[in-house]
């Protein structure tokens, strides 16, 4: 694969891409920072996300590791108000989804990987990376879990017409925060553990 280098100046940050990949959108928050600072925010303003946005997001996503290198994610962005409104209505803790600029869907292909384990780890690992890159592009995200073979998970399976093999995993509201939220304590001693329990 060829090699396209742009480099793209903010705060020491250079960013690389491959020949064919779209544009995206550079972020001066390191990633320490962004780990200790990202809240959960479920309030937006009603200003759209901007195409690099978007894309920075989704290759943060589609940049984390999983089992074997199998690579059984895709997303499945939605804009649409009627649809995010449909999967808002469907559960109670994802009526935020109705007012975000949009959802984006965690799927897996469980023909690439049928172990679960493996399967919801590397969903959630690309969840992650996704949620990282919303708070380190100034935007606004919460994780939505998606519980396998509940109401929630057949209404995503339907409004998305999802394939027989593809399982949604999780879903992230995404827009720009209309709050604020503060970082709490969060280191606990207690946890943590040296060799042995």
């Amino acid at each position: 694969m060829s090699r396209k280098t742009l480099s793209l100046e903010v705060s020491l940050v250079t960013i690389e891409r491959y020949a064919g990949e779209p544009e995206f959108k550079p972020t001066s928050t390191d990633v320490l920072t962004a780990i200790r600072e990202r809240r959960s925010i479920r309030k937006y303003t009603e200003e759209a996300i901007s195409e690099e946005e978007l894309n920075t997001i989704l290759h943060a996503g589609l940049c984390a590791p999983t089992a074997r290198n199998r690579r059984p994610f895709h997303f499945i962005v939605i804009k649409d108000r009627e649809r995010l409104t449909t999967l808002a209505q469907g559960k109670i803790h994802a009526r935020m989804l109705s007012s975000a600029a949009c959802g984006l869907v965690i799927c897996g292909d469980t023909a690439l990987e049928e172990r679960p384990e493996h399967f919801y780890a590397d969903c959630f690992a690309a969840t992650q990376n996704m949620l990282l890159a919303i708070h380190g592009l100034g935007l606004g995200g919460v994780w939505l879990g998606v519980t396998k073979d509940s109401e929630w998970y057949q209404l995503i399976r339907e409004t998305l017409e999802l394939p027989e093999q593809i399982e949604p995993a999780a879903v992230i509201a995404v827009g720009h925060p209309a709050e604020e939220r503060p970082r709490p304590q969060t280191w606990e001693e207690d946890r943590i553990h040296y060799e042995k329990w």
